[in-house]
């Protein structure tokens, strides 16, 4: 794995010029994003924008989008998933802060800016929170087949149903 420069900005003085910053990180470099994927090939493309709400409150809009190549959770195989992020962030100045504030402040998510932000491991964290709890493929259905004994037969009728066992647990009865 390549190791990965900082990417320290000022996020507070990023809202009050209301500049924008675009990029790319390759995937090789986001070892948290790295560990859950199949291949680090290609890049995570980002683009920030400082912005500043009605109360003049620093904050940023973001986008994110990569295509990552994930492990289906059904069949094992390679899944593609074409990650696409918007979001708009209001920075707080601490953590002492951030914690102070009502849980549904508003539609913004809000997280604690520094005027030394690490932007690749923020936007690591927006990409690891983007991906599907469970990644499968839309068509791919578990498999139904009937369990099969060695010589091929279909032994799923021979079974005994589990609740005629229980049935004959009970004082009084007699299994059958």
């Amino acid at each position: 794995m390549t190791a990965r420069r900082p990417l320290i900005v000022d996020v507070f003085q990023l809202a009050r010029d209301r500049g924008t910053l675009e990029g790319e990180l390759p995937l090789t470099v986001l070892p948290r994003l790295a560990a859950s994927l199949l291949r680090t090939e290609g890049a995570l493309h980002y683009r920030i924008h400082g912005e500043a709400d009605e109360l003049g409150r620093p904050g940023a809009g973001l986008h994110l989008d990569a295509e990552l190549v994930l492990e289906c959770q059904r069949c094992n195989r390679e899944m593609n998933f074409f990650l696409q992020r918007e979001a708009h962030f209001r920075f707080v100045a601490t953590e002492e802060e951030l914690n102070a504030l009502p849980i549904d402040v508003d539609d913004l998510e809000v997280i604690a800016g520094s005027r030394q932000m690490d932007l690749a491991a923020w936007l690591e964290d927006e990409a690891i929170l983007s991906l599907p709890l469970v990644p499968t493929h839309r068509d791919c259905a578990p498999s139904l087949r009937p369990l099969l004994h060695e010589d091929g037969a279909d032994r799923a009728s021979e079974r005994q149903n589990p609740f005629a066992v229980l049935a004959g647990l009970k004082p009084g009865r007699k299994p059958d």
